[in-house]
């Protein structure tokens, strides 16, 4: 069986990393399920295992046999070489934007030629850097190395991040010998594909966190105080995470009333975070931060919760208020849990930092797969089995990536926090433990489970769709409601439109007449006229028709691309009306958020891998739309509305202001003016 195991291993781990990407999550899963019950039956095989050198070179051989792959989990890589090649450009990452540097900085062809390459592969191109000055380092080392190509850097952060493995196994040995913990746990982390996929194929480093934290902790064991709070402070220089290990610190008697560790902690967080003083780059480093902990969610449990409790008191999405209070929150009960635990023995210590990290996990809107790494590491000391269950389950995450965009599987996010509460349960209530080794008693809890998944899943909507269904109904009523619309059996307006070049110029004028008919289908007419020659542009039963000075166009093409001119004129009018039935739309909602026109309700809408993605902004308090921004293929354009006709039942757009803009929305021209005026409105009878 051993034999089976470790052939079952090897070949689940070789598969997920160099042929399963993330977006095939059935096989993904299956050949996830099977790795890890390999990893769990070379557990059992081996209870008397002494020679732990063949277990070391076993995860060695795994770590290695991973060198030839490209992350396909993550596209973190990409922006950990980008900004190591800014770094050794002399520049600062945390200054621009991928999107502003790559339009600005003039470079070696090499350089360009690099980041031409990599700049579509960024997963945040419109944001600053949020990684430490010490990630900084170690990208800008793979980077020098790696000489301009991409493939080569990512073999060198995988290289580095195998040796920081190695450092993590040598002090669980000793660690665990200090302890007296059985060593056969190691295998937990050392042949856990969970680890091995996260951090040797997809290069997160949360790897070195855990080395540093153990370090810190070795420390600890030999009494070397500032030693030890060096290496916590190294830690919170590669990832801000283990800040939240303070109130522990401040409570753990070897460490609160021993200057030298507080003194090496001080040390090691200056030199780690002096370079955020070079040209004021803190200040976009800490607001990166802020917005990534305003605006994103995903696979989150608590957070999620309190979110619904905030659709149906306010009827919108409350990130912005629920982020800050689960973040005083989460300070709060690790403060109380430190002061009320106060643990003095380094062994339940180390035990007690597992649930820090597991509360503070638990109340954020993000928790990505790769964050629980050092939990994991952590929950092993004292035989806690919710770490080892949290890094399968963490792998339901994933089912989010099987459609674009992503969209989380509420029955899947249960599954996932519902094992790792068993396995809570299991590891703190005794009674539970002992009634679920009975079983009968499984056999209901596992039922209860697979009917709730079931239930859910059929049963959820994403928020995204309901929230933003609940804006645009919202937004339709506020320009006159669906019920009229439905009724408008006509409508004529004038059109007046001045496009203008960068250095504001006037490119065209033009002055156009528009009807729009609605019975029995859509029809209508565009007249303009032009060099003193009327234009008629028509549509009627789905036939487009155009005229210059009464002679009729026959070429079927170019009616065709007038056919688009219509239909992108009645697109601009008709909404938000027609918004909620377009055919080939992903419409979903990115909640009340900062926008270039301010704080609004944000709609998003996309046309698909190869279409147009458009955005609307509507009043917080009136539900109007205060503008789209829409990205093409070539640019970035915001369009503002500065007022609206009042037509019967009807709101509908008076001035509007188009500007070209850069990705962050921040206005490069005035591109055009438009005036809608002389409405007349027909409803059928």
């Amino acid at each position: 069986m051993t034999a089976i195991f470790l052939l079952v291993l090897v070949l689940g781990n070789l598969l997920m990393g160099y042929l399963i990407p993330r977006e095939s999550f059935t096989i993904l899963f299956l050949t996830f399920l099977l790795s890890f019950l390999a990893m769990l039956g070379l557990f059992w095989q081996w209870r008397k295992l002494k020679n732990w050198i063949w277990v070391f070179f076993l995860g060695l051989v795994l770590r290695l046999g991973m060198l030839g792959t490209v992350p396909s989990w993550s596209e973190d890589y990409v922006r950990f070489l980008w900004d190591g090649e800014v770094v050794l450009l002399g520049e600062n990452p945390y200054q621009f934007t991928p999107t502003q540097l790559l339009d600005s900085l003039e470079v070696a062809k090499a350089d360009r030629q690099f980041f031409q390459a990599a700049y579509p592969l960024l997963n945040s191109p419109d944001y600053f850097s949020v990684y430490p000055p010490l990630n900084q380092l170690i990208f800008g080392i793979s980077a020098k190395i790696a000489d301009n190509h991409l493939f080569t850097g990512i073999q060198v952060l995988r290289l580095i991040l195998i040796v920081f493995e190695v450092g993590v196994l040598l002090l669980f040995l000793r660690l665990f010998k200090a302890f007296s913990v059985p060593l056969r746990r190691i295998i937990f982390y050392w042949l856990n594909p969970f680890i091995i996929q996260e951090i040797t194929v997809n290069l997160h480093f949360e790897g070195i966190v855990l080395f540093l934290l153990l370090a810190s902790i070795w420390a600890l064991v030999r009494h070397r105080k500032f030693i030890s709070g060096l290496f916590w402070s190294l830690a919170v220089g590669v990832k801000l995470v283990p800040l939240i290990l303070v109130p522990s610190l401040l409570f753990f008697r070897r460490t609160r009333i021993h200057a030298f560790f507080w003194i090496g902690a001080l040390s090691g967080i200056f030199i780690a975070f002096l370079p955020l003083v070079w040209q004021d780059a803190w200040g976009n480093f800490l607001d990166t931060l802020s917005l990534y902990q305003g605006k994103f969610e995903f696979n989150a449990s608590v957070y999620y919760l309190a979110r619904e409790v905030g659709y149906w008191i306010e009827g919108y999405n409350t990130i912005a208020i629920l982020t800050k209070l689960l973040s005083v929150i989460t300070i709060g009960a690790i403060f109380y849990l430190s002061s009320r635990i106060k643990t003095q023995r380094l062994l339940h210590f180390v035990d007690f930092w597992s649930l820090i990290y597991l509360v503070y996990l638990v109340l954020q809107p993000v928790v990505h797969p790769w964050y629980a790494i050092p939990l994991v590491g952590l929950s092993l000391f004292n035989g806690r089995i919710f770490g080892i269950v949290w890094s399968f389950s963490m792998i339901f995450s994933y089912a989010a990536y099987h459609q674009v965009p992503v969209n989380e599987s509420f029955g899947l996010l249960i599954l996932e926090y519902g094992l790792l509460l068993v396995a809570l349960a299991w590891d703190f209530i005794p009674k539970f433990r002992d009634q679920l080794n009975k079983k009968m008693y499984l056999k209901k809890v596992t039922s209860g489970l697979v009917l709730a998944i079931l239930t859910l899943s059929f049963s959820c909507a994403p928020k995204e769709k309901r929230e933003a269904k609940i804006f645009l109904s919202d937004s339709i009523e506020a320009h006159g409601g669906q019920d009229n619309w439905d009724n408008l059996e006509q409508v004529s307006f004038r059109k007046w439109t001045k496009l203008l070049l960068e250095d504001g110029g006037v490119e065209k004028e033009t002055d156009q007449q528009i009807v729009f008919r609605f019975n029995p289908s859509l029809s209508g007419s565009i007249s303009w006229t032009q060099d003193s020659v009327v234009h008629i542009l028509s549509m009627k039963d789905d036939q487009i028709s155009y005229s210059i000075g009464g002679n009729e166009i026959s070429n079927k093409d170019f009616l065709e691309s007038k056919r688009s001119d219509f239909e992108a004129a009645f697109y601009a009018f008709s909404q938000p009306w027609n918004l909620m039935n377009e055919e080939g739309s992903e419409w979903s909602s990115e909640g009340i958020r900062e926008t270039p026109l301010g704080q609004a309700k944000t709609l998003r809408v996309n046309y698909g891998p190869e279409g147009d993605i458009w955005w609307y902004y509507l009043d917080i308090e009136t539900n109007l739309i205060l503008g789209t921004e829409i990205q093409l293929k070539d640019h970035r354009s915001l369009v503002e509305n500065i007022g609206f006709n009042e037509v019967g039942p009807f709101r509908f757009y008076k001035i509007r202001k188009s500007y070209r803009v850069d990705s962050s929305g921040k206005k490069l021209y005035l591109r055009a003016d438009y005036l809608y005026d002389n409405f007349e409105i027909k409803m059928k009878e």
